[in-house]
This record gives structure tokens, C-alpha cells and sequence, in this order.
């Protein structure tokens, strides 16, 4: 579909003057501003291929007979997003792999090899600094899946944290790239589906990485 057939067909299914953007943002697939005269819609480039049904459930909530976004529509951005591929984006000179403690490199290409056959190609680096000022919440790892990066927090860059602890967190962001999430039929998106959690405890420090955070919830969080 052009965009001048979804600018045409979105606003015939939602009786209403539009304006529409289609985008290549990152991070935010869909994004609606009510205005008096005229509803601003931003639609990342996947809605190009978005079948009829899904269009006319957006235009459902674009005439506001729905406070929220259909469980079809989420599940139509989920399983798009999986498509694309932004690495070529990444400014590789920021990625910082060699800690004081552990490098990141060693620890995810020994991961890629045991458990994924070396067939990954993913990024990884630190973020953060080596004291979270806030312990309400902590992250250890992240993963981008669009950016394919992996990050993970400094403050695990210490003997504090034993290097099993390191290992299974990366292995945790390597498994979200095998195992992405997914938007169920109620609408929520879900992160660590039935197949994670499975993939997650083949990792075989996985009971001892357990351990160890509960009995350090009490160091962790404070």
C-alpha cells in the first residue's frame, strides 16, 4: 500500500480528517495527536503491509470508540518489529566491551559458541555507572532487539558480582533475541514467553545465578 492509499483508506474507515506520517523510528510505531481541526497520526513503514482489518481496528481508536490500541493492532507491531533490522545504525566506536573486571566480548562469543552454535551476531557493551545511584530498581541487561545490542549495567563490572552471575545475564539478553516477546490475545505484551523461560534454565549455572540474587536482594535493593 502507498501512502497516499493509507492516508485515503485510514480516514475513510475512521470518518475523520487525518493527517498522516509514516516514519522509521525506532522506538515508537504508532502515535496519535486529537487536534480540533484534524487527528494527527504517526505510522511507522510497516503499516504499509498492514492487513484491512488491522487498519480498521487503528480507526476504531482513532475515532476514540477505544480508549486503548487493539490487542490486533499490538500484535501486528510486535510481530512486524521482529523484521527489522537496525544494527547498521549503531555507532560501533561508543560500544565499550573491556571492563576492569570482565570483558564482554570473551564472555558473549564463549556464550555464542556453547549454547547458540556461534551462529548470533549480536552486539554488547556496558552501560551505566559502576555505582546505581538508585537501587529502588535495578537492570542488569538490556536488550535492542532492533538494534541488536546488548547492554549491561557497569556496576556488575565488580568481584562483587561473581562471574557466573555476568555469564547468565548475558546468556538472559541472548536468549530475548531466540525468544522475543509477544503480544498475547488479551493485549499484553509479554516478554519472557513459555519457550524463554525453558531456553533460560538450560544455562548451567542457571540455579546458582538464582541463588545468588535472592540472597543478595537485601545488598541489591535498599
Amino acid at each position: 500500500m502507498s501512502f497516499l492509499s493509507i492516508q485515503r483508506h485510514l480516514q475513510q474507515y475512521a470518518r475523520k480528517k487525518l493527517k498522516v506520517r509514516i516514519t522509521d523510528n525506532r522506538s515508537t510505531m504508532l502515535s496519535v495527536k486529537w487536534e480540533a481541526d484534524c487527528t494527527k497520526v504517526s505510522l511507522h513503514r510497516m503499516f504499509l503491509t498492514a492487513p484491512q482489518s488491522v487498519m480498521e481496528e487503528l480507526a476504531c481508536y482513532l475515532r476514540r470508540e477505544s480508549k486503548i490500541i487493539s490487542p490486533s493492532v499490538k500484535a501486528f507491531i510486535a510481530d512486524n518489529l521482529k523484521k527489522y533490522d537496525y544494527s547498521h545504525l549503531l555507532d560501533r566506536r561508543k560500544l565499550h566491551t573491556q571492563g576492569s573486571v570482565y570483558n564482554l566480548q570473551k564472555i558473549y562469543d564463549d556464550i555464542n559458541r556453547e549454547y547458540f552454535g556461534g551462529k548470533l551476531n549480536l552486539s554488547i557493551t556496558w552501560f551505566g555507572s559502576v555505582r546505581q545511584r538508585s537501587r529502588r530498581r535495578i537492570t542488569f541487561g538490556l536488550y535492542h532487539d532492533t538494534l541488536q545490542l546488548i547492554k549491561i549495567h557497569r556496576m556488575m563490572d565488580s568481584p562483587a558480582f561473581p562471574a557466573y552471575l555476568v555469564e547468565f545475564v548475558v546468556y538472559h539478553e541472548m536468549v530475548h533475541h531466540v525468544c522475543p516477546a509477544y503480544v498475547d490475545s488479551k493485549g499484553l505484551h509479554r516478554v519472557h514467553s513459555k519457550e524463554f523461560k525453558e531456553r533460560e534454565k538450560l544455562f548451567r549455572y542457571y540455579d546458582l545465578a538464582q541463588h545468588w540474587i535472592r540472597e543478595h536482594q537485601g545488598y541489591l535493593f535498599d
